[in-house]
């Protein structure tokens, strides 16, 4: 079950980092200006983001088989419009529809390993199940980049749609949502729509959800910058990095993602309470430092401080993870796919801000298309993290005494 839905995440991550290391190409295909090419990623994130609540509700309500497989239809539609696309308006809409799609997917894929999991192993098979989502991103660096030079920007991302489609049918062939189910139904919970809104009410009431959503918000949006968008210019300018050098760093990202998804999972599920607040603040201390050190000495960098870097913002994403253990160890299980949906809200709300955050400071420097993306712009435009991380480790904070109470009360019954 977790394979076959596992096909559906790698497939959502391969359509939200398709524009990543194509991000250049996509800027000359479409003649956009910076701002313009930040708003694919955006309103894709934006969608995301606003869905996440919604797309919590309806996994209550409907199951994870049947979100995950609408899912990859979207983002299947989604990326036929990128390929066909005559201006860039329309492929704006269609990454938004991508972003619907994707939005139902991780949450779905979390339900599941809850489902068919024993309870001390959810943390890490959380862990796993975002680790080779990862792969997804590595198929966009690589495969889908051949294919698009082998081809060209039609072919490509036809292909995706393809591929969308057939990921689709296997899963609603292939999923049941818990190892109770004798077929592929799904029983509804009693109560419909105003039971469905009472759970989210419910949700909302919970610290632990908050928590989560400020552990998402916090840790995740600086290792997704570079990844989806702005890590190819960045590395090329500021460190002068060829394409070759800049695809295969992060890659490497992926690769240290693997070790961090082991470690964190491993400690999140042993030490439930001070364990997992102590990822949070050393993986934002981290980053915060390495940013700080390289925004303020000369690159390009040396070859041990740039792996440091990796190191501290590919931790990201792994530590974001832990929202999800806070927002289920503190929800009834009835809940949890709106506190799932939530707390996953926060990194691609904060990620959509950075995103076009960087775009507008680049445009307002006068760095309005690739070829003018300098050293100097590109340490400026990065610099809208800093407000990010204050804002979310203060709220992570203020919300964690309360948190850690539930906790306790839970694993010391």
């Amino acid at each position: 079950m977790w394979a076959v839905a596992m096909a559906g995440y790698v497939f959502a991550v391969t359509c939200r980092s398709s524009l990543s290391a194509t991000g250049i190409e996509a800027a000359h295909h479409f003649n956009t200006t910076s701002t313009s090419l930040s708003m694919f990623l955006y309103l894709q994130l934006f969608v995301y983001a606003i869905m996440q609540i919604p797309a919590g509700v309806l996994l209550d309500r409907f199951g994870a088989r049947k979100l995950i497989a609408t899912g990859g239809l979207f983002m299947a539609v989604g990326q036929a419009m990128m390929a066909i696309a005559p201006v860039t308006a329309l492929a704006i809409v269609g990454r938004g529809i991508v972003g619907m799609g994707d939005a139902m997917t991780f949450i779905s894929v979390i339900r599941l390993v809850s489902a068919w999991f024993p309870f001390r192993q959810v943390p890490l098979m959380n862990q796993i199940t975002s680790m080779l989502g990862g792969m997804g991103q590595i198929i966009s660096i690589y495969p889908f980049v051949w294919l698009l030079g082998l081809t060209n920007w039609q072919v490509a991302f036809l292909s995706l749609t393809g591929v969308g489609v057939c990921i689709a049918s296997a899963v609603l062939m292939g999923v049941r949502d818990d190892p109770n189910q004798t077929g592929r139904h799904h029983e509804r919970p009693q109560g419909g729509l105003r039971a469905a809104l009472n759970g989210l009410r419910a949700a909302l009431k919970t610290p632990g959800t908050f928590c989560g959503f400020w552990v998402h918000a916090t840790t995740w949006f600086s290792i997704n910058m570079m990844n989806q968008l702005w890590g190819f210019p960045f590395l090329l300018a500021v460190e002068h990095y060829s394409r070759a050098q800049a695809s295969a760093y992060l890659a490497i990202g992926m690769v240290i993602n693997v070790a961090w998804a082991f470690i964190m999972g491993r400690v999140a599920g042993l030490h439930p309470i001070h364990g997992r607040a102590a990822i949070v603040y050393t993986t934002v201390g981290a980053q915060m430092i390495c940013w700080t050190i390289l925004l303020l000495t000369p690159g390009p960098h040396p070859t041990w401080f740039m792996v440091l870097l990796l190191l501290a913002m590919s931790s990201g994403g792994p530590a974001s993870n832990i929202a999800f253990d806070f927002a289920r160890d503190t929800n009834s299980p009835a809940n949890l796919g709106a506190a799932t949906g939530f707390a996953n809200t926060g990194g691609f709300l904060s990620s959509a801000i950075v995103f076009l955050g960087v775009g507008l400071l680049l445009d307002a420097q006068g760095a309005t298309s690739p070829s003018l993306y300098t050293d100097h712009a590109m340490r400026m435009a990065v610099l809208i993290q800093y407000p990010l991380w204050i804002l979310g480790l203060t709220a992570f904070t203020i919300m964690l005494p309360k948190t850690i109470r539930i906790l306790r009360e839970r694993f010391h019954r």
